[in-house]
């Protein structure tokens, strides 16, 4: 009579499993986050009209955004989440723009927050 009250249990636990939201797959948040830099670049690459950067320097700074979006996980940021972010591409556009005016980086950056958080709300990742 031991095993009676465990086959209750096990019909609760697995209604209450299935009942749960199901994990976004892997494939599901790759997708997300290529919707995603697909937005920022296109405003990015709007937004030079201001900054005038070459055709190879605006490559070169949205590849950096690129890998940054590709290796973070997806979700709500905290703000010193956010600013980590933002300075891994500070840095990251120091080094392989040498030649930028910080002036026209800081503007880039503030541009690049504005935009990722617009894209970051029609973006939403498949529940």
């Amino acid at each position: 009579m031991a095993s009676r009250p465990l086959f209750p249990t096990l019909l609760t636990m697995t209604s209450l499993l299935l009942t749960l939201p199901a994990p976004a797959s892997a494939e599901d948040e790759t997708e997300t986050r290529k919707k995603l830099v697909a937005c920022i670049n296109k405003d990015i690459a709007a937004a030079n009209a201001e900054w005038k950067l070459p055709a190879a320097d605006l490559k070169k700074f949205t590849d950096i955004i690129d890998r940054q979006i590709m290796k973070e996980p997806l979700g709500k940021k905290t703000p010193e989440e956010q600013a980590k972010v933002v300075n891994d591409i500070k840095d990251a556009s120091h080094k392989e723009l040498p030649n930028l005016e910080s002036k026209t980086l800081e503007k880039m950056l503030q541009t690049l927050k504005a935009k990722g958080a617009h894209c970051s709300t029609l973006v939403k990742p498949k529940k």
